[in-house]
């Protein structure tokens, strides 16, 4: 399943797009949908929406008659999910003051957003405020690094070959180790009866190159501005390949990915 080299030249919101959303976020997206099952005629808000897989997989789920929204605090995510879907009411803005009216929404989905949000309890009151009576939520949040081998072969390569504190460029998106943790600040926020479970689901790339580009470029790069020179990236391809040699198979390079999924209604 070889395909074309990633180019760091390329936008990293392009990068996201081509190669993470088919080896991660698209088979994510699905489960989170699933877990809330979308209706026609619903009005879906897609907060933290990235390049968007999640809200362009539920726009034909809520027809007739449903509208989508998707939002984000990164423009470039916006304009790459723009070009992607125009139909869809895109938007950048903060999760802390989302803008939108009271009682907007029967539903809101968030794949692998609450990690990076400042005030989370305050995120989700906003989600709360904005869902109608009886409204649902549904959420995925990264558990451990230990729950997903190839980030941890990521982490492992950029302690080797950039420095030892550049291994912890990976530790915002495993900010939430046990399910609990979710619970208890969706609690804070006005969900008490909130439900989290903790599924796996593979991840899969066409090579060790192709993981550590995708992510270095497409996620690291991405939040953080951090630079990688080509010969960096070779060299933790190198060690990611060593780490995940009992990963790779006909199918590519598959490995699970843990995640802990709450659910709640209003």
């Amino acid at each position: 399943m070889a395909r074309q080299q990633i180019q760091t030249t390329t936008s990293p919101s392009e990068i996201y797009e081509q190669y993470m959303v088919p080896a991660v976020f698209s088979r994510w997206a699905a489960a989170l949908l699933d877990s809330v099952s979308p209706q026609p005629g619903e009005r879906v808000l897609d907060l933290a929406c990235g390049t968007g897989v999640v809200a362009r997989m539920a726009a034909p789920m809520v027809q007739p008659g449903g509208e989508i929204s998707g939002l984000d605090f990164n423009g470039a995510q916006i304009t790459t999910a723009r070009t992607m879907d125009p139909s869809i009411d895109w938007q950048e803005g903060d999760a802390a003051e989302l803008p939108f009216a009271d009682e907007e929404f029967d539903l809101v989905v968030c794949q692998q957003g609450f990690q990076f949000f400042p005030d989370r309890v305050q995120a989700v009151k906003e989600v709360r405020r904005v869902l109608k009576p009886g409204g649902r939520v549904a959420i995925t949040s990264w558990s451990s690094i230990g729950g997903s081998p190839g980030y941890l072969a990521i982490a492992n390569a950029l302690g080797k070959t950039v420095s030892a504190s550049a291994a912890g460029l990976l530790d915002e998106l495993f900010a939430f180790t046990t399910p609990e943790e979710v619970g208890r600040f969706f609690a804070e926020g006005g969900f008490p009866d909130a439900k989290v479970t903790t599924p796996r689901i593979d991840a899969v790339f066409a090579s060790a190159e192709e993981l550590t580009r995708a992510i270095a470029v497409g996620s690291i790069m991405r939040r953080t501005q951090t630079q990688f020179s080509d010969e960096t990236l070779d060299l933790m391809a190198a060690e990611v390949a060593a780490e995940m040699a009992p990963y790779l198979g006909d199918d590519g390079l598959v490995f699970p990915m843990e995640a802990q999924m709450l659910t709640a209604k209003k």
